[in-house]
C-alpha cells in the first residue's frame, strides 16, 4: 500500500482528521506497529493509572484500549463484508454507547491488549493477501457513504495514531503530578 499523500479528496470531517494522521506514512506499516506500541504504553502502569480520567467525560487508558479492541472487531466485519460482498451496507457504531454498555472503565487492560493484538495479526495477514483490485472494493457506510478497502485501511491506521497519542498524553500527565 502506498503512503497517504493528501486528504483533500475526503469529504467526511472525522475520516479526514483520522487519515491526516498518516500523511507520508504507509498505513499498513502503521497498523503493524500498533500492537507493540500499545503494549509499551500500558506496561508498568498501575490499575489506578489505567483508570484515571484527565477530565470529566474523557476516556481513561483502560477505556481507550478497550475501544481499540472493539473497533478491531468492527473492522473485522466491515473489511470482510467489503471484500466478500462489495457494495454491502456497513453499520455505524456509537462508541459512547459501546463504552457504557460494555463497561470499558472496568476492563482488564492486559486481556484487551491481547485481544487487539490477535485480531490485528489476523487483519494484517488479510491485508497482505489482497490483490490490487481488492483495494478498490467498497461498502456503503450508513453515515459516510462509499468506503473502499483502501480508505478503511487508511482510516484505521489514523485511528490507531489518534488513540495512541491520547494514551501518551495521559501517561505524561502522571509525570506532572
Amino acid at each position: 500500500m502506498k503512503p497517504v499523500t493528501s486528504v483533500d479528496d475526503i469529504q467526511d470531517a472525522y475520516v479526514k482528521r483520522m487519515v491526516s494522521n498518516v500523511i507520508g506514512q504507509d498505513p499498513l506499516e502503521v497498523l503493524a506497529r500498533t500492537p507493540k506500541r500499545l503494549r509499551k504504553l500500558v506496561k508498568g502502569l498501575k490499575k489506578k493509572q489505567l483508570r484515571a480520567q484527565l477530565a470529566p467525560g474523557k476516556w481513561s487508558i483502560a477505556q481507550i484500549v478497550t475501544h481499540l479492541a472493539d473497533t478491531e472487531i468492527v473492522l473485522a466485519f466491515r473489511l470482510r463484508m467489503t471484500l466478500a460482498q462489495p457494495g454491502s451496507r456497513l453499520q455505524a457504531m456509537d462508541q459512547d454507547k459501546w463504552a457504557a454498555g460494555l463497561n470499558y472503565a472496568d476492563a482488564d487492560v492486559d486481556k484487551q491488549v491481547e485481544l487487539f493484538s490477535t485480531l490485528r495479526r489476523s487483519h494484517l495477514a488479510l491485508w497482505n493477501s489482497l490483490r490490487d483490485e481488492d483495494w478498490n472494493k467498497y461498502g456503503i457506510h450508513e453515515e459516510r457513504g462509499k468506503e473502499t478497502v483502501e480508505r478503511i485501511t487508511q482510516h484505521f491506521a489514523g485511528h490507531d495514531i489518534n488513540h495512541l497519542n491520547q494514551i501518551e498524553a495521559i501517561r505524561k500527565s502522571f509525570k506532572k503530578k
